[in-house]
């Protein structure tokens, strides 16, 4: 039986597109390193440069050494790149991921299918594209306009990971707050059609950009209501100033933002809110900078994504004056260090308080990391069942996750 090793770089569209090829490649085996595998699948990502430069040298480390191996690239930088890997990495085979299955097996026939090992928590694309602009991204120049799935679709798959064993399932795309826009529905109505499946399971709603979302908001409160879904929202602002985001062509305001957090926080007090920043954007100046701190003060989100700007060929931005790379580090120091603060002082607020959560995946040194209600990581430190519910009580807190106990 043929062992298949995947590693998979960039956004939770990214993994969510591995585990489809898993569930795809019936017949194979999932190996958990590259020295376990026939077949070697990297899912690649360049969103940013330090990505790409990281995948890069990943190859030129794995190549010389793939003693008789298939070696797959696929994902994003298949577009940019085909015929430099084909050319740098003759041995090597690039292709889009939706030809990776089929692939390898026309080079090794499959066995009979073994029984799924059952994932408790699923990822499920339901997207991919945007209808953004922003003036940064080359994803979207790869990528192209939003292309989403059908509600039927999505949910055939969604029951598939739940009869497989999954708990916690994951809705993927580069920005969820877009779904359906080329169909003629919404986010709300898949939300509300995928909570209609007779089964115990949690949903988590993936990145919604806030331009995306601001005409639904009301909608996907109501949608959020329901108890399958987590009380987690995740809204990149990337700028506390308006002339940076203008720059950027977000398409939001500050305001908007903080609008939207307001009814969604009025809605759920013990919401969790992500949101992601770029720090170091071309022109942003020291006053910029602040606006950005002071907003991360005011709204205090628990989970925030900090990126130091990354100048992409192709784009906009990359035309853009650019900020001296040490000043640019400085300012992420500085921002990653208050949302340490802020995320552990929200953190240690809970300290006491007890909740029902979901045990998910297995942590280090035989723990087990289990989510809330509001997608909150509780570690306790025992190996626990997966894909139970247990009632914990918080005992201490870090930036990252809340140390809980058995109750």
């Amino acid at each position: 039986m043929t062992s298949v090793y995947v590693e998979t770089y960039g956004c939770t569209l990214n993994q969510s597109e591995s585990e489809e090829l898993m569930l795809r490649l019936q017949g194979h085996t999932a190996a958990e390193s590259i020295e376990e595998a026939n077949v070697v699948v990297l899912n690649t990502c360049m969103v940013i440069s330090t990505t790409e430069e990281k995948i890069l040298k990943r190859i030129d480390t794995i190549y010389p050494h793939l003693g008789g191996r298939m070696l797959i690239i696929t994902g994003c930088m298949v577009e940019s790149f085909r015929e430099e890997f084909e050319t740098a990495y003759p041995a090597s085979s690039a292709m889009q991921i939706s030809d990776v299955a089929s692939y390898i097996d026309a080079h090794f026939p499959p066995s009979a299918p073994s029984a799924a090992e059952p994932r408790v928590a699923a990822r499920v694309k339901i997207a991919q594209g945007c209808v953004g602009s922003c003036s940064y991204c080359v994803v979207r120049l790869i990528k192209g306009r939003v292309e989403s799935r059908t509600i039927e679709a999505v949910a055939a798959d969604v029951e598939q990971r739940l009869q497989n064993g999954a708990k916690q399932i994951f809705l993927a795309a580069q920005d969820a707050g877009a779904y359906g826009l080329d169909q003629g529905y919404r986010l709300p109505d898949l939300i509300a059609a995928l909570c209609e499946i007779k089964c115990d399971f949690k949903l988590r709603v993936g990145m919604m950009n806030v331009a995306s979302i601001l005409d639904i908001a009301e909608d996907l409160l109501a949608a959020f209501r329901h108890p399958h879904v987590y009380r987690f929202v995740h809204v990149p602002v990337q700028s506390g100033s308006d002339r940076i985001l203008k720059l950027m062509g977000r398409g939001h305001t500050v305001s908007d933002f903080k609008q939207l957090v307001s009814r969604f926080r009025h809605e759920f007090g013990g919401l969790t809110l992500s949101t992601d920043f770029i720090v170091g954007f071309p022109t942003e100046t020291e006053g910029d900078f602040q606006a950005t701190l002071n907003l991360l003060r005011e709204v205090s989100p628990l989970k925030v994504n900090i990126t130091r700007f990354s100048r992409r060929e192709g784009t906009q931005a990359s035309f853009m004056a650019p900020i001296v790379s040490r000043i640019t580090k400085e300012r992420s120091r500085i921002l990653t260090a208050e949302h340490h603060r802020v995320a552990c002082q929200r953190n240690r607020e809970l300290v006491g308080k007890r909740y029902a959560a979901l045990a998910v995946e297995k942590g280090k040194q035989g723990s087990t990391i289990l989510y809330n209600n509001n997608y909150r990581p509780v570690v306790v430190r025992q190996e626990l069942v997966l894909g139970v519910s247990y009632a914990v009580r918080i005992i201490d807190a870090t930036p990252t996750y809340l140390l809980g106990s058995l109750i």
